[in-house]
Parts: C-alpha cells; sequence; structure tokens
C-alpha cells in the first residue's frame, strides 16, 4: 500500500536542541533561587524548634496544675480523716466533703475511702453531670457485699437526692491496685486502673493511707477519667492538626488529645498506621534513649513532624506532642515560595515559548511514535498510523514504521500468529532447530474433494475457503496453532509453541465444533451431504521447532505421531465416520467424551494394529471445560 506523506514545513533535530539549550540556560535562575530557599528553610526549622518548645511548655503547665489538684483533694481528704474527724459510721458528713470538693474540682471523676474491713465510701461524677454517693459494704459469709447508692442533683435552685434500690457488688476494694498502692506506701501513690467501684473505668488514681496512732485506718483514693483528662488535652491550645499523648514510662498510652482515639489503657504501638502522629511518636521514642527529647521525624502523609517529650512530676509520666512542621511553618513556607516563585516566573515565562515549541516538535511526536512502536511489540498491525510531524527525521522514521507494520502484516498470514509474535519480540531465534515435547495433532480435510473439483471446478474455492476459515476458528477458540494447510486438509498442533495442560481435550472440542459447523452449512453437493468432514487426532512426543534450511525455515512438528494422525483421516473414511482418535488422546480427556470403539486397526507403517475411537454425540451435547 503506497503512503502519500502530508507536507510540512520541517525544523531538524540541531535546531530543536538549540531552543532546549536556550530553555536550560534561563533555568540556572531558578536553580540560583532553589539554594537560597534551601538556606531559608534551616532558618525555619529554627523557628519552628522554639514554636516547639513553647507549645509543648504549655500544654505541660496546664496538665501538670490539673494533676497537682488532684494530688491535693487527696492530701486535704486523708488530713482530715488522719485527725479522725469523720468515722465510718458517718456517711453523710463523708457526703458533705465530697460533694464540696468535686464541685470545685471538675477535673475530679471520684472521691473515696476505703476502710480495712472492706467497707468502702466515694463520690463520684455520672456520664449526665450527676453527683452520686455509692457505698460497699463489707464481707459477710456466704453473702455478696452490698451497693448503696445516692445520686445528688439540682432542681429549681435546691438540692434532690435520689436513693435508687440496693444492690450487689462485686467491687473488692482491698485488692485493687490502688489500695495496695497507697497502703504500702507513706507518701501518695499513682495508679493506671481499668476498674472503678461501679465497673469498667480507665482512670489515674492517686491513693495514700490514712495513720491513726500508728494504725492504718483507711485508704483514701481520688482518681480522674482517663476520658475526661483526654478531655482536658482537647481544650488545650494546640496547634491544628497536632496531637499531644499521655504516657506512662513505657509506650503505655493514659489519655491522647485525639478526639476519634475513645478511652483506653493501650500501647502506642497498637495504635492504626493510619495515625501517622501516633507512628512518628513511635519511631522518635526509638531513635531517643531519654525521657526528655525533641527530634524530627519524617512522615509520608503529613511531612516532617516535630515530637518533643517532657517529663511530668508523676510516676515517670511524660506528655509527648506530635506537631507537623507544616502546621506551625505552613506561613513561612508559603512565603519563601512566594518569592522563588516570582524569581523563577520571570524566568519561565520568557522560556515559555521555547518550550511549547519543544513540546510541539518532540514531546508529543516521540510520544506518537513509540506508541506505535509499543504496537508493533504487541502485534497490533492494524492499528498502526502514519503520524506525520515537521520534523525531518521524526517524519520519515514514521513513515518506516507503517512500511514495517505492512510487511509484518503480509508476512504474519504466512505464519501462525502465535509463531510470528515470539519471532517479533526475540523469543524464538529465527535458524533450524526444535525440542521434543508432548502434543496433539488434528488433521482435517474435506471428503471427495477432487470430486468436487471435477464437478464443480473452478467454483469449488468458495467452499475450499468456507472450510478452512471455520476449521481455522475453531482450532484459535480452543488454543490451537494452525501449522498449515495441505491442499483441502488443515494440520494443526496443540501445546506448541505455547503450553497448554488439557490439549487433547481441546483437540478433541475443536474437531466437535468443526464438524457441527460443516453440518450446519448447505451441503456443497448432494453426494457429500452425510460425511461433511473427516478428522483423525493423535498425542504423543513430536519434534517441534524451525525445521528446514539455513535459508528458508517451517515451524511445524514431524515424527510418528503426526504421520499416525494424517493416516487416521483414511481410516474416518474406511470406517464411514468423521472423528477418529487413537488411545493416547482418548486417555487425556479425561473420559468427558463419549466415544464408541472402532477396535484395533491396522495401519500403514505400524507393526501393531492401534486401538481408535470415534466421537459420536451431538455438538450441542458436548461437555463444557
Amino acid at each position: 500500500m503506497r503512503i502519500n506523506a502530508k507536507v510540512f514545513p520541517r525544523v531538524k533535530i540541531p535546531h530543536a536542541f538549540i531552543v532546549l539549550l536556550l530553555l536550560t540556560i534561563l533555568s540556572t535562575a531558578a536553580l540560583v533561587h532553589l539554594i537560597w530557599y534551601r538556606t531559608a528553610s534551616r532558618n525555619v526549622e529554627k523557628v519552628v524548634a522554639m514554636l516547639d518548645v513553647q507549645s509543648s511548655a504549655t500544654v505541660g503547665n496546664e496538665l501538670v496544675s490539673n494533676l497537682t489538684v488532684v494530688s491535693s483533694t487527696a492530701e486535704i481528704v486523708r488530713s482530715i480523716f488522719a485527725l479522725s474527724a469523720f468515722r465510718p459510721d458517718e456517711p453523710m458528713k463523708f457526703d458533705s466533703l465530697f460533694l464540696s470538693l468535686m464541685k470545685e474540682q471538675p477535673v475530679i471523676a471520684w472521691i473515696g475511702i476505703a476502710f480495712p474491713d472492706g467497707h468502702f465510701y466515694g463520690s463520684h461524677v455520672t456520664p449526665e453531670g450527676k453527683i452520686e454517693r455509692v457505698e460497699i459494704g463489707g464481707p459477710t459469709l456466704g453473702k455478696t457485699r452490698s451497693l448503696r447508692r445516692k445520686v445528688y442533683y439540682s432542681m429549681s435552685g435546691n438540692l434532690v437526692d435520689e436513693h435508687p434500690p440496693e444492690t450487689a457488688s462485686n467491687y473488692i476494694a482491698e485488692t485493687s491496685q490502688w489500695y495496695r498502692n497507697g497502703e504500702r506506701n507513706e507518701q501518695l501513690a499513682w495508679s493506671v486502673v481499668n476498674t472503678l467501684p461501679l465497673g469498667f473505668e480507665p482512670a489515674i488514681v492517686v491513693s495514700g493511707k490514712v495513720r491513726i496512732s500508728e494504725h492504718v485506718n483507711g485508704v483514701v483514693m481520688v482518681a480522674v477519667s482517663l476520658q475526661r483528662l483526654s478531655a482536658t488535652l482537647r481544650s488545650l491550645m494546640i496547634p491544628k492538626d497536632s496531637k499531644i499523648f499521655m504516657l506512662t514510662r513505657g509506650s503505655m498510652v493514659l489519655a491522647t488529645s485525639g478526639a476519634l482515639d475513645g478511652v483506653m489503657i493501650g500501647d502506642l504501638n497498637n495504635f492504626p498506621t493510619s495515625d501517622t502522629l501516633a507512628a512518628s511518636v513511635v519511631s522518635a521514642q526509638t531513635q531517643e534513649k531519654n525521657d526528655s527529647f525533641r527530634t524530627l521525624i519524617g512522615s509520608k502523609d503529613l511531612g516532617p513532624v516535630f515530637v518533643s517529650s517532657n517529663k511530668l512530676p508523676f510516676e515517670d509520666w511524660r506528655l509527648v506532642a506530635a506537631i507537623p512542621r507544616a502546621t506551625l511553618a505552613g506561613d513561612n513556607d508559603a512565603n519563601s515560595q512566594r518569592v522563588i516563585f516570582v524569581v523563577l516566573g520571570i524566568a519561565i515565562l520568557a522560556a515559555v515559548m521555547a518550550i511549547a515549541f519543544a513540546r510541539i516538535l518532540f514531546a508529543r511526536p516521540l510520544s506518537r511514535l513509540a506508541e506505535q512502536l509499543h504496537l508493533i511489540g504487541r502485534f497490533e498491525l492494524d492499528a498502526v498510523r502514519y503520524r506525520p510531524t515537521m520534523l525531518a527525521e521524526l517524519d520519515d522514521f514514521s513513515l518506516v514504521l507503517k512500511r514495517m507494520s505492512n510487511g509484518l502484516s503480509a508476512f504474519a498470514r504466512y505464519l501462525p500468529i502465535d509463531v510470528v509474535r515470539p519471532l517479533i519480540d526475540g523469543n524464538i531465534e529465527p535458524k533450524p532447530g526444535g525440542e521434543l515435547r508432548e502434543i496433539t495433532v488434528l488433521f482435517a480435510d474435506l471428503p471427495g474433494f477432487t470430486e468436487l473439483t471435477e464437478e464443480l471446478g473452478a467454483g469449488v474455492e468458495p467452499s475450499l475457503t468456507g472450510f478452512l476459515t471455520l476449521s481455522t476458528a475453531a482450532i484459535h477458540a480452543e488454543g490451537g496453532t494452525v501449522d498449515k494447510f495441505i491442499g483441502d486438509a488443515v494440520m494443526a498442533i496443540w501445546n506448541a509453541p505455547g503450553d497448554e495442560t488439557n490439549h487433547a481435550l481441546r483437540a478433541c472440542r475443536a474437531a466437535a465444533a468443526i464438524r457441527a459447523s460443516m453440518h450446519a452449512l448447505p451441503p456443497m453437493s448432494p453426494k457429500h451431504d452425510a460425511v461433511r468432514v473427516r478428522i483423525g487426532i493423535n498425542t504423543g512426543v513430536a519434534l517441534v521447532g524451525n525445521i528446514g534450511s539455513t535459508a528458508r525455515l517451517s515451524y511445524t512438528a514431524i515424527g510418528d505421531v503426526v504421520n499416525l494422525a494424517s493416516r487416521l483421516v483414511g481410516v474416518a473414511k474406511d470406517s464411514g465416520v468423521e472423528i477418529v482418535l487413537t488411545d493416547e488422546t482418548l486417555g487425556r480427556t479425561h473420559g468427558l467424551f463419549p466415544v464408541r470403539a472402532l477396535g484395533p486397526i491396522r495401519i500403514r507403517g505400524k507393526l501393531e494394529p492401534v486401538s481408535v475411537y470415534t466421537i459420536d454425540c451431538h455438538p450441542k451435547a458436548m461437555p463444557e471445560q
């Protein structure tokens, strides 16, 4: 096919390189200002570090202030009881004391005292904001401990109380962690617990024993709910998209400022991987061995993250803040970038025409040529088009690619496509040689073709073409390779050049499809109505590869398995059937085809009789694979 190239003004590649060189010179200015930007960024890092220190200090001071209030409240209650101001049988006095302290200090979740005999008296804040007194009785043989509750709330300016019915309690205060810590320490002790008198309630508890006349008369406790503690952290003024963690000496999380983290006493390493700030804190703790540090951790999602750790004066607890650098330095970075963009804008404006020029001359044509090369590599030759361009060399290249695709398209009609593609890809070296491999061979021809030729003359060609076309389609549909056409016959092989596990089964399916297609057509002549096709199928080991001379090759299979398959076509004629297959083929069809034995038959070239079979089932009843 002749290709008429369109006439375009052409530019030589050296001229285009001159334009690109101009663009390179103009970009030098941008490089100079990029160096300046890096210097400015270092200064920003220093500013951010100062802001980080200030933020961490502010948050730490407020948190320490709250926990100090809790500690002071515990000391006040312990002192009052130590002075014997209250006795265990005076719960009303407990109510007055606890109620007044909790109203003054909203951060407190629980105030209580546990006595050595097992009794516990305390007050706590309910989820509705009411204050409730809780009294748990001591142990009684054979009975559970009693639980009495009393709820206080304000109505119309008056203090109203409710008395829920008495129930049972499984809580044993004298075995709790806070009780044991308070009992064995002279000073106030801090504990982290999951359970308080009314059930699961993660909290921080400060406790201390009440000593009267050298005897321990009870243990006072004041608790801060981790939920309240997290709410306190969220209420603090921290930079946007930042997070604060309150941790024990290890990695146990007591509270966070994250609204979605919930209330937990868990390990920081168990936070989800999507929590970038938590992951940054884990990385920082791995790198730093001290309790107090400040470092910068890289993050894929948020960029650099400042992580600072400060000790709290409570049980070696730490306050760890994770602040993305962009949160504090975003404005500075934006201003620095604006300066760079202004400087580079002047150079870009001067070079924009050169960039557009290079895009038109180089980028687009080369991209189109690359697409054409990919199409040729995939042997999609019909999709290859001539793409005219102004550059003479690239325009000639496009013409050559189109001519090459036309030549390859014509060449592919003389060889199986499955063989042509590896040749183009370079997977098969075009030289004589082959390999022994198991294949299934199919021969199919038109019965009485010689008589048809004498009867129809040149008019037999459409019938022959139709037969070869539908046979090729059926073979390709089952993954076979058409090896060659031999007059009115077609030879096909399976399991070469590519691997096919069920090659015998697929060959049988293709044979049945060819027979069904031939019977669906009008007969070529009244004499050729009953038997429309004759097919022989055999399976075995053959030499498969490039067979021929050094000057001319043919990709085919040779060997006894091929000869026998060819002679089975004659067996089909003598037996009056259309499809004949051998034992070797039948044994690999897994019994999926109902066959009829034709018996051992002597075949020319074979010393022993060969057991052959025919497939008699109607094509519509063929098994599906």
